[in-house]
């Protein structure tokens, strides 16, 4: 299931945002922003995906491989409504739905430098067309109307030279894949505000106050395309109060606060942290993760083995879609011997194998129970179960 995973990525993406929004945002460290709302993203959507090795009880498991056998593929007539593949299904479409808007935006932006009257310079080409409302550019093509004054020029040619268009479309794919991430959206707006700090900074020189003139008299509030750097992009209030501000202070500590708010969120996203204490029909019972005598299966490994495979069904659904591998099931086997708080922990495959590995579990006979210094206690287990598919 990919729910707990988008889950821990807007977790990890809230926690980043956050962390820009507080120390980052006001300032004028518009290089190190730049780059830290760039690969916010990537931290976002890999850290979620990193897993720690589960500790391990005192007796190893060997890896039980439940084969699903076929004469061929499994026929879908007659299948139940799946809600689950719908939802994927829904979020593919409204995925493809964004990526085809910037496709057609970029389309749109061929269309209006094929018509427009072309002018080759050093390193860019400047695009006169009467459609265009304000200045702007992409990649190294800067569009312009009839006016143009040198300092639009200055900073237009900033984007093109910081390469800002490769940004704007990084943003522009992350959102369209992550399109119901909120705070993906909130990034990529900020990235666009962090472009045009730099591109003012380039454009004015020593002469603040005169570009903060000049952005109040071309400041048009017009929609642009996606992935353009526009030069009357709002607001236009903080653009200005930017160019005019003091050098940030406390420099170091903004920068390298995010170290420790990274390394918790690794120990989080990658932990596996298991219950210290469960509560029994007597009384709340102390669980423990290493015993001098571990607890075992009636019969031993090999009759667990034979258990599991004689009582494990492959789910037809996992089956058809070709859907294998490791579903690590975590369990307390109690004082009694009892089997409780039984679940899946890791990676979640879907498709039932998480649910069918329950259900075996949970119906499991009685253990023989753990125990510490001569007396019998709970103890967390981990069982490995592998599931694989041959055609």
């Amino acid at each position: 299931m990919m729910l707990p995973y988008i889950i821990k990525v807007l977790i990890c993406s809230g926690v980043l945002y956050c962390y820009y929004a507080i120390a980052l945002k006001n300032s004028t460290l518009h290089t190190w922003n730049r780059v830290f709302l760039l690969v916010a993203p990537v931290i976002a959507l890999v850290l979620p995906l990193i897993q720690f090795p589960f500790v391990q009880q005192g007796m190893m498991m060997k890896m039980l491989a439940v084969r699903a056998y076929a004469s061929g593929p499994v026929s879908a007539s007659g299948d139940s409504f799946n809600v689950e593949t719908l939802l994927y299904t829904l979020y593919i479409l409204v995925g493809i739905f964004l990526g085809g808007r910037i496709v057609l935006n970029w389309s749109k932006l061929r269309q209006l430098a094929l018509q427009g009257e072309v002018k080759e310079d050093s390193g860019y080409r400047i695009i006169r067309h009467a459609a265009v409302e304000s200045p702007f550019s992409f990649f190294n093509q800067i569009f312009l109307n009839d006016r143009l004054e040198e300092p639009v020029l200055r900073h237009e040619l900033a984007h093109v030279q910081g390469y800002h268009t490769i940004d704007k479309l990084w943003m522009e794919v992350v959102c369209a894949v992550c399109w119901c991430n909120p705070f993906f959206y909130l990034m990529k707006r900020e990235l666009a505000m962090v472009h045009e700090f730099i591109a003012d900074k380039a454009a004015a020189s020593d002469m603040q106050a005169d570009y903060a003139k000049l952005l109040l008299q071309t400041a048009l509030h017009t929609s642009s395309l996606a992935g353009v750097s526009t030069f009357g992009q709002s607001p236009v209030k903080r653009r200005i109060t930017m160019l005019l501000a003091d050098k940030t202070n406390y420099i170091f500590i903004k920068k390298t606060f995010i170290i420790p708010i990274a390394i918790v969120l690794l120990l989080i996203m990658g932990s596996q942290r298991p219950t210290m204490a469960v509560t029994s029909p007597a009384a709340m019972d102390e669980v423990f993760t290493f015993v001098e005598h571990p607890p075992a299966y009636m019969g031993g490994e090999e009759e667990l083995v034979k258990y599991l495979s004689q009582h494990i069904h492959y789910p037809k659904e996992a089956q058809k879609a070709g859907v294998k591998g490791t579903v690590f099931v975590q369990f307390v086997v109690g004082a009694d011997g009892m089997i409780h708080d039984v679940k899946t922990v890791g990676k979640q495959h879907g498709y039932g194998l998480e649910e069918e590995s329950i259900r075996v579990v949970k119906a499991m006979p009685k253990w023989e129970p753990g125990s510490q210094e001569g007396k019998k206690v709970s103890v967390m287990f981990n069982l490995p179960i592998r599931y694989e598919v041959e055609i």
